[in-house]
């Protein structure tokens, strides 16, 4: 009678343990490390440039001084604000936004849903990110007859 409850007993204890073991969550993957460079900060406008027409490899500034202090956080939830430091400027140079973005490991580019202010997408192609430094590039084709070829760096 003992050894029938001791078996009874532990096979109980063997399908119980299988029960919990079946309902464990695998491990999340990690996140890709350009991902975690890009999440664990907020990045800060440092120039934003565009190719000089009359010099070949020149690049113009189209930052202005108001844009010193604006910030861009990019968050692990996949939202993403660009936001106005304390000095406020209207630029029609860089369209201050939130929404959504993604990271496209295959062609190493931030690929940026808008909502705000207006619902459009944009793809910028990273050129460098790093611990300190991050710097893409993109085509602004908010004129569709003037798509001009855009640089923003932000630093840490």
């Amino acid at each position: 009678m003992k050894k029938q409850k001791l078996v009874r007993y532990l096979a109980v204890s063997v399908l119980a343990g299988l029960a919990f073991g079946a309902c464990k969550n695998p491990d999340p993957e990690p996140l890709p490390e350009k991902v975690q460079k890009l999440i664990q900060t907020d990045w800060k406008i440092v120039d934003i440039t565009t190719p000089k027409k009359e010099t070949p490899g020149g690049d113009s500034s189209l930052l202005s001084a108001c844009m010193t202090d604006d910030m861009t956080l990019f968050g692990a939830n996949g939202v993403f604000e660009l936001r106005d430091g304390t000095v406020k400027c209207d630029s029609t140079v860089f369209n201050y936004s939130n929404g959504y973005w993604g990271y496209k490991t295959d062609v190493d580019s931030i690929q940026l849903a808008i909502v705000n202010p207006a619902s459009r997408y944009v793809s910028w192609k990273v050129l460098t990110l790093n611990d300190s430094v991050l710097k893409v590039t993109f085509i602004d084709s908010t004129v569709a007859a003037n798509k001009i070829t855009k640089t923003i760096s932000f630093k840490k």
